[in-house]
């Protein structure tokens, strides 16, 4: 049996970090096989006759792959490629590992149990993965991720259709930025599996976040009517809600998780110390328990900032004793029918009608939060004190988003008739 298969010569590399070598099937079906830490050396193998074409065969870090590429000049020149990706580090042979779905279910298994994420994280992960990243990586072995993958998957999501629930339009930059943290937080698993050398989306995707990108607060008008559409077209208790909301700064979470026992009518405080989110209850999104004021008079066109300093602020105590739904029960919700809190859904649904009676263009009722903190800091209300009240993580953070209301010269006579959303101009 003649031996026809070449793997000497110039395209062989040889060391420590694998060795390439061009080959070709030969008259007795023998091909060149590459051994660690020696030099090329042919290994018969039975084959059919063969055609004489060449193949690369590569064995690096433990793993040996191979690829018909045609004639000898096209052999030795991809073998010179490879090895020049070998020498910076670029070389990444596919894995037969397990598929990103598997890791990604494994991550859930165990990711959130040892490091104590909360159950509505670890929810916004999930559905973002069985939504957007299985669909795109799901089959895919996790060792064939790539940098350039992840760029793919970004450009997809960024472009026309890259959401899921609004046909035809972009993923939310909110959305996808969240969506990234739990796919490094997978790649990273596979990482430390030992899968993959390093993780692909270590460094992409990290744009800038914008602060700001979603404040769009009400001004007074708008408050007022929206609370007067409310009482009239939805309800008393649901305009009582609204007015809660829009003087204390809240979160949705907060105000609809909100129990009797939580409410001081007499010091005109409640206690802020859970969220009601996906159907259940957890802490608040800094963790923190704070007591917050009932009666800052922010639907008011006023510069008045301190709590009770207006007839429509304090009528809101004579609301809450009025509910019509309100129950004996220290742990009953303080909005809901009794027995459990007023659903997203509910929410959302009178919302709606009661901006669309009112006639005021929408913005989701979120942005009453950002009314608080606007119409505050335009009022030269304390920094620290509106931060305590809202229950920001800091006042560094409220002061990235919000410093455009507050008065350029803090020392001067703000004017008295002024948009309560509107930053303050102060001429000297």
């Amino acid at each position: 049996m003649s031996q026809a298969t070449e793997a000497s010569g110039p395209a062989l590399l040889s060391g420590g970090a694998g060795e390439i070598a061009p080959g070709r099937l030969g008259e007795g079906g023998h091909h060149a096989t590459v051994l660690p830490g020696s030099r090329a050396t042919p290994t018969p193998h039975s084959s059919p006759a063969s055609s004489g074409q060449w193949w690369v065969f590569v064995h690096h870090r433990g793993k040996r792959r191979s690829k018909h590429v045609g004639d000898k000049r096209t052999a030795e020149r991809i073998a010179a490629e490879i090895r020049e990706r070998v020498k910076r580090g670029e070389l990444r042979l596919p894995q037969a590992g397990p598929t990103f779905a598997q890791v990604a279910e494994d991550w859930f298994l165990k990711y959130p149990v040892v490091n104590s994420i909360r159950p509505s994280t670890v929810e916004n992960y999930r559905s973002f993965t069985s939504t957007h990243l299985l669909p795109f990586f799901g089959s895919m072995p996790v060792g064939s991720v790539t940098a350039q993958t992840v760029e793919d998957f970004i450009a997809a999501k960024r472009g026309a259709g890259g959401s899921v629930r609004f046909a035809g339009r972009p993923l939310s930059e909110s959305s996808l930025r969240t969506g990234l943290v739990a796919l490094r937080l997978i790649l990273q698993r596979a990482v430390k599996a030992g899968y993959i050398p390093s993780n692909p989306a270590a460094d992409i995707g990290r744009f800038s976040r914008i602060e700001d990108e979603n404040v769009d607060p009400f001004t007074g008008p708008e408050l007022r009517a929206i609370i007067a559409a409310a009482h009239a077209g939805v309800g008393p208790d649901f305009a009582t809600m609204l007015r809660l909301w829009a003087q204390t700064g809240m979160r949705a979470g907060e105000v609809c998780g909100l129990q009797e026992q939580d409410l001081n009518l007499e010091e005109a405080t409640a206690l802020v110390r859970r969220t009601w989110s996906r159907g259940r209850f957890g802490p608040t999104k800094t963790g923190r328990i704070r007591k917050a004021s009932l009666l800052h008079p922010v639907t008011e066109d006023t510069q008045e900032w301190r709590p009770r300093a207006t007839p429509d602020a304090r009528a809101l105590l004579i609301a809450l004793r009025r509910r019509a739904v309100r129950s004996i029960e220290p742990t009953a919700p303080v909005f809901g029918n009794g027995s459990s809190p007023l659903t997203s859904d509910l929410l959302h649904r009178d919302w709606r009608r009661a901006l669309s009676a009112a006639k005021v263009r929408y913005r989701s009722p979120e942005q009453l939060r950002h009314t608080f903190a606007s119409t505050m800091l335009s009022r030269n209300a304390p920094l620290l004190y509106v931060q305590q009240q809202g229950g920001w993580r800091s006042a560094a953070v409220l002061l990235r988003v919000y410093a455009r209301w507050m008065p350029q010269e803090p020392d001067s006579t703000a004017p008295q008739a002024h948009s309560v959303t509107e930053p303050l101009r102060i001429n000297a």
